[in-house]
């Protein structure tokens, strides 16, 4: 980019050495020359300047629809190793054979559904884990967990439906631990003193106070005027 823009800017002492070594004899003429290189010089610093916008965003784009791409690959494979996992089939095989039986009258494919029903257990899972205060993304969640665990009692074996149901509950209450809870704390409450309300009452007690207290000042200031002036009598009468 430095070499780039030296390049241009020797381009541009060139041109102008040109202008005026050729326009010598009319000012005007080299003017019109000199204004002219410096725009030919803009447009071509701009032109640059575009190729390279265009190139960091075409890069750029690039670099983010892999990262999309992969991470979406991730974890449509990380569901599916879940899925196929022996533990939670004792979950996953009951739900898709609920929904494959269920939804041959349905608009959209078992397939759809399904992966529909895979994909909202993470994502409220973590709005709930999250957002921590969200009572919607909580219920949302609630109602995910009650729909599942009727789905599993519906479609397990009929020997077996209370154990799968169990274990569906099971499973659904140790994520709900940290869904229910939350990423964040408690908010801090900051209790605020209120002032007392002044009233009537409490405006003329603090008047009748501060009157009480001025005549207090003033027959404290004369009891001290009567016993200083009472020393001076005493002092000025001869003693007998």
């Amino acid at each position: 980019m430095v070499e780039v823009v030296n390049w241009v800017a020797d381009r541009y002492q060139s041109l102008q050495e040109w202008a005026r070594e050729r326009f010598a004899d009319d000012p005007r003429e080299a003017e019109i020359a000199k204004y002219s290189v410096l725009a030919v010089c803009v447009a071509a610093v701009a032109l640059l300047v575009i190729a390279l916008l265009w190139l960091a965003v075409a890069v750029l784009g690039a670099i983010v629809q892999g990262v999309a791409n992969g991470l979406i690959a991730g974890g449509t494979w990380s569901l599916e190793r879940v899925a196929d996992w022996h533990l939670t089939e004792v979950v996953t095989t009951p739900v898709h054979a609920y929904i494959t039986a269920h939804a041959a009258s349905l608009p959209t494919g078992a397939e759809a559904i399904w992966s529909a029903w895979a994909l909202t257990g993470p994502i409220l899972w973590l709005l709930c884990w999250l957002t921590g205060s969200s009572w919607s993304a909580r219920l949302a969640w609630v109602l995910y967990g009650a729909g599942t665990v009727a789905m599993v009692y519906s479609a397990s074996p009929a020997n077996g439906r209370m154990l799968a149901a169990g274990i569906a509950v099971l499973y659904w209450g140790v994520l709900s631990v940290f869904a229910l809870r939350g990423i964040r704390r408690r908010p801090t409450v900051h209790v605020h003193p209120t002032p007392a309300p002044t009233t009537a009452l409490e405006q003329l007690r603090a008047r009748l106070d501060e009157q009480f207290g001025e005549v207090h000042a003033r027959l404290t200031s004369m009891e001290a005027a009567a016993g200083d002036e009472l020393a001076a009598r005493r002092a000025e009468q001869p003693d007998r």
